[in-house]
This record gives structure tokens, C-alpha cells and sequence, in this order.
């Protein structure tokens, strides 16, 4: 509750944007404005359901119903609405027929079909019946459309689609009962707690997001701007909905991570003419060579010409070492292979050489890390030699990147209720960039540190503690409240970003170059590469985790380069780790809805629907003090 010594903005927040779903039980085909459209074949709840296959049908068939029977239509609404009957498409070939429409058992209105005699053609004539009579308001939650066939002749009605318009105020509707959503889910906007006082200055974010499929992509990205932001405060607490259940593994479908960075098949050495193919990134090029007319052997040169990913868009690919792996088919007398590969160093590696004998399957050669470069310039050269007879052909051919090893973690302190671990990355994104941890209650230094993490022991064990707190050398931070009782953890989800970046990096960073922490007072002095310094306090308690940043003095233009990002991800409502953002406690805004900048100085990025993904991550907000 807010005081009233603090500003608050106690107006209820009603948008809502919402993508529909067309499923099995709605069946909703397309949406305008406040139109959404039901197709009356999809309906349930009704005992000899008849659907007819209909060419001029808007869903190529339609719901037959004979008097005395009815069907309905589940779905749900995410807030209040008024809703109506704006159409609905029948057609008849008979005697008129009376259908009534209702919703929850209330009246919307009743539809007279016109009579019509065709001899059966009227079944594909199409007709409407405008809008009925009544309005009926409707809370959020689930609901039911029913059509009651009341009077009609022996042929009864078919029922194409019907038609509803929803005065909600909003431009779309999520109507799929699968995801659930609260309009009651708000943050206030009291900047007053702490005794930290008012500001003066607005700040500003700026939408920088993108559309993704893949759940493990953070493609929310929202830098922060402020014109001094000295001392600011960013929280963490468990989402406002209620969920009993914590989904916490990752969701890797429509995701492009994969340990093969290009691969062919299917290649036939022996033809006489050059080969070229393509893959993706890579191409491929096999040329005969001179044919050894003494021992009767040929040469095949086969060059490899590939680009890779790298940390200019915050990938590996380039820094990882790789496989090349070779499947040859149908080897009769003994191969010899040679392989060389050209990349960061601007010159061809020494040969590495293999004999491929009868039987043998794949065949590896193995690069370090740091041999290629990011980009094109890369490339792989295989001779192969064999006697002339021998029809050689390549299976597969394919690079893959090598395994990556489990994190090394050292303890830096532990007390019985603060852990401190450092922890050292197989290979880490920020090439040839790490931080020095010390630690003040005793000045041990660790050096190569690619990120810290802090635990605090749980009120409820004995022995049992929780993540709280994780900062990277990157400068993202995240952060987790307590765990709830009778969980053993929850995930992390969104993160924030703390220090200044260049907003229009593929994956921004802010790089440390030190941090000191006092483990007694959980307080932590940043030093940035840039020359930028800051001062983190921890405080954990029941409710949240927070995090109090003051003394900031940055390097660089505050009108340039953003002091704090928010990422995250989105694919859809009930699928994110974050769906809204609210601002100075005003109607939130959908988090890639159309807006481009929103200013004020407290920041709540949180969810208004139950999502599968990170179910129990938290809600962070951002106040700006100073």
C-alpha cells in the first residue's frame, strides 16, 4: 500500500494486448478490431454432432442442427467486456428456423432464418443475420456461447460462423482457455521507501526488442537512460499470480542452437567434373587432381570455405575448437586423407593425416579453440588419394563444435548464511576479458572470475540455501527472491543489465574489470574497463531481493550510452519471462506492443499471464532516486 507522503497512481490498469489462438474448441479463424469469429463446427456439448462439408462455408463446413438440440463454445476472457452478437452465418434450405444465442445462459438474441427452396443448393447459400438485440457484460474467466435450435422443419439449420464483438478497449483478445491471464496485476508507484526522497528527472526506455520462436533467446532488449542516475534501486520478488507450479528446464524448440555448424552430403569423388555445393554458411568445392600413372592412384582436392558467428553478436562459434567429421561409403582398398585448415591466422595449418580402411565408419580431425575467425576467411582442405579404380564417395562431411566442460567454482566465503562462489567458464563470450574478485573481510584476490554468484541460507533449513544473487563479467545481473518454502529452487528468468552499453550492440555489455565485496555487509565496488564505478548493496529479505546502487559515476555520455538494460525473452503470452512493462505506476504497456519510448522513473517489467516457461522467475522493478 502506498503512503501518503509518497506519489502513487492508484488508477486501475486495464489494457491488455493479447494474441488469439485458434484451437480445436474455439476455432477462432480471424480477428478485426473487436470481431472475433467463432466457426460453429468447432463447438462441443452436443450429443449426434453433425458436421457437413460445405464449399462456400468460411471453414469448408458447417454445424447441422435439427430442433430441440444445442451446442456450445468455450473460451475465456482475460478481463471485463460487454459482448454482443455482431453476425451470425446460417444457411437453410426449408421452412424458417429459430435458433437462440446465449452466453452463460443469458440472452444475446434470437435469429429467424429465411425460408428458401432450392432442392438442396440452398445448403451452400450463405446468409447473415445482422446484429441481435442484446449486450451482456462478463467478468474474465470462462465462458460458454450456446445456439438452441427453439423452432425449425424437419431439414433443420446449418450454422456457418458466428460473430461476436467484444467492448473491451482493446485491440486484440486472447480467448484460448489454455493461458490464463489477471487484469488485476499492478505495482504502485511509491519512490519514497528507504528514505531515499523524490527525484526531478525523468528517465527513459527505449524499445530495442525483436520477434523470436525460441524460447532461450533473450530478444527483449530495453535500454534505460536517465540524465544522472546516481542512485537507483532494482528489485526482485515472485510473480503477483498465483501458480503452484514451477516449470524451470529450458525449452530449446525453435531454436537454432545446434552442435553442427554446417555439413554436406552425398558427394561423389569420382565424377571427372569439378563439384560445388552449398550449405547454409559454407561451400564446398572438390576438384580431381593428376592421376599417378605408375601406382595407378588419383587425387581429389576437396576445399571447405565457411563463415562463423562471434562475439561482435555475442556468439562462440568462432572461439570454440571444432570436429571435422568424414563418413566415406563403399571403401574397398585403403584411403589416404590429409587435412589442413586455413583461419585466424591467415595461413594453412600443418597436415594432418589419416588412412580410412575397409569398414571404417566416421573419421575426425580435431581444431583447437581460437583457430578461426569470425566471419568469412575460413576454410578446410582434405586430399584425398586412392587408387583409380575406387569409386570414393562421402557420405556426410559436417563440423560440429567441440563439447563445452562444466563451470569451475571456487568458494570465496562462507559464514553459515552468506556463500560467495567464483566461478570460471569453459570458454567465455567477452574473448580474453575476465574480472578480479577480492573479497575484504580477508583480502583474497581471484583472478580470472567470469562471474560471482551469492547464496543466502533458506529462514525454513538448517542446511539448505538459494541463489540470490549472480553477476557476470558482462555486467548482467540476476537476481532471485528467497525460494518459497517446499521448493528445493526457482528459476532465474529476466536480468538487468548495470553499467553503461552501446544500445545497439546485438548483445550489449557492460565489461568489469574488478569488484570488491564485503561479504559481512553484502556490499560490492565495481570498476568498470571503461572507468565507470558503482556501489551494490544487497539486501535480502522475506519478500524480495534488492539490489541499492548509489556513488555512480560513468565514463561516458549518459545521453548516449544507457546506465541499465533490461533482457528478457517473449515468444507469447504464457510463454515469457516477462509480458508487461508498467511505468510511474500509469496502465502498463504490452512488452513488444507499439511503443517506442516511455518515460518516468520507476520501472515494474512483469507478468499478467501464468506462463510454462520459468513459471515461478521473478518480477523485477527499477526506481530511480537521484
Amino acid at each position: 500500500m502506498c503512503s501518503t507522503a509518497c506519489l502513487c497512481n492508484q488508477d486501475t490498469m486495464r489494457q491488455l494486448r493479447y494474441t488469439v489462438f485458434g484451437i480445436f474448441l474455439v476455432g477462432l479463424v480471424s480477428i478485426q478490431a473487436n470481431l472475433v469469429i467463432f466457426e460453429a463446427e468447432n463447438a462441443v456439448f452436443f450429443e449426434g454432432k453433425r458436421v457437413t462439408p460445405r464449399s462456400e462455408a468460411s471453414g469448408q463446413s458447417t454445424l447441422k442442427m435439427n430442433k430441440g438440440q444445442t451446442s456450445s463454445i468455450e473460451f475465456c476472457l482475460t478481463k471485463h467486456s460487454e459482448i454482443e452478437v455482431h453476425n451470425v452465418w446460417y444457411s437453410n434450405d426449408g421452412k424458417s428456423d429459430l435458433i437462440t444465442v446465449t452466453v452463460d445462459n443469458k440472452m444475446l438474441g434470437q435469429v429467424l432464418s429465411e425460408p428458401l427452396s432450392k432442392g438442396g443448393e440452398g445448403w451452400n447459400i450463405f446468409r447473415q443475420s445482422g446484429p441481435l438485440n442484446y449486450i451482456v457484460y462478463l467478468s474474465e474467466g470462462r465462458h460458454q456461447l450456446s445456439f438452441y435450435v427453439e423452432n425449425g422443419d424437419e431439414y433443420g439449420v446449418e450454422i456457418d460462423k458466428i460473430v461476436l464483438l467484444l467492448h473491451n478497449g482493446i485491440e486484440e483478445n486472447n480467448l484460448d482457455c489454455k493461458v490464463f491471464c489477471f487484469d488485476d496485476i499492478s505495482y504502485d508507484h511509491c519512490i519514497t521507501e528507504n528514505g531515499f526522497g523524490l527525484y526531478t528527472s525523468k528517465g527513459k526506455l527505449v524499445q530495442k526488442s525483436k520477434m523470436t520462436l525460441c524460447a532461450e533467446e533473450d530478444n527483449v532488449n530495453i535500454p534505460i537512460f536517465h540524465d544522472s542516475a546516481r542512485k537507483y534501486i532494482i528489485s526482485a520478488n515472485l510473480p503477483q499470480y498465483t501458480s503452484f507450479a514451477n516449470n524451470r528446464m529450458p525449452n530449446w524448440e525453435n531454436c537454432k542452437m545446434t552442435l553442427s555448424l554446417w555439413s554436406f552430403r552425398d558427394i561423389d569423388l569420382s565424377q571427372t567434373q569439378n563439384i560445388t555445393q552449398g550449405s547454409g554458411v559454407a561451400k564446398v568445392t572438390v576438384t580431381p587432381l593428376d592421376t599417378d600413372l605408375k601406382s595407378n592412384l588419383i587425387s581429389y582436392e576437396l576445399i571447405i570455405e565457411f563463415s562463423l558467428d562471434g562475439p561482435s553478436i555475442g556468439m562462440m562459434d568462432s572461439e570454440l575448437g571444432s570436429n571435422i567429421k568424414v563418413l566415406f561409403r563403399g571403401v574397398v582398398n585403403p584411403v589416404h586423407v590429409s587435412m589442413q585448415y586455413f583461419g585466424r591466422w591467415s595461413k594453412w595449418s600443418e597436415s594432418v593425416n589419416k588412412t580410412i580402411y575397409l569398414n571404417k565408419t566416421w573419421d575426425t580431425w580435431n581444431v583447437p579453440d581460437l583457430e578461426w575467425r569470425e566471419g568469412r576467411g575460413n576454410s578446410i582442405r582434405l586430399i584425398i588419394t586412392a587408387f583409380k579404380e575406387e569409386r570414393i564417395q562421402i557420405g556426410e562431411i559436417m563440423m560440429n563444435k567441440r563439447d563445452q566442460f562444466i563451470d569451475k567454482s571456487v568458494t570465496a566465503y562462507h559464514d553459515g548464511m552468506t556463500i560467495i562462489e567464483v566461478v570460471d567458464m569453459d570458454v567465455w563470450w567477452r574473448v580474453n576479458e575476465t574480472m578480479t574478485i577480492k573479497t575484504l573481510n580477508n583480502g583474497q584476490v581471484f583472478q580470472g572470475v567470469d562471474y560471482f554468484r551469492i547464496y543466502r541460507k533458506l529462514p525454513w533449513s538448517e542446511k539448505d540455501f538459494c541463489q540470490v544473487f549472480v553477476m557476470y563479467q558482462d555486467g548482467n545481473v540476476r537476481l532471485l527472491p528467497i525460494t518459497p518454502h517446499g521448493l528445493d529452487w526457482i528459476p532465474f528468468g529476466s536480468s538487468i543489465l548495470i553499467g553503461q552499453s552501446d544500445h545497439m550492440a546485438v548483445r550489449p555489455a557492460a565489461p568489469l574489470r574488478n569488484a570488491d565485496i564485503d561479504p559481512k555487509e553484502l556490499t560490492i565496488q565495481l570498476t568498470y574497463w571503461d572507468g565507470s564505478v558503482l556501489s551494490l548493496k544487497l539486501d535480502v529479505t522475506m519478500k524480495e531481493t534488492t539490489v541499492i546502487v548509489s556513488d555512480a559515476v560513468y565514463a561516458r555520455s549518459l545521453a548516449s550510452y544507457p546506465f541499465l538494460t533490461f533482457r528478457s525473452m517473449w515468444v507469447a503470452d504464457g510463454n515469457a519471462d516477462v509480458d508487461y512493462v508498467g511505468v510511474d505506476g500509469n496502465e502498463p504497456h504490452h512488452i513488444l506492443s507499439g511503443w517506442e519510448t516511455l518515460r518516468g522513473n520507476s520501472y515494474a517489467f512483469f507478468r499478467k499471464c501464468i506462463s510454462k516457461h520459468n513459471t515461478l522467475s521473478p518480477d523485477l522493478r527499477v526506481k530511480i532516486l537521484d
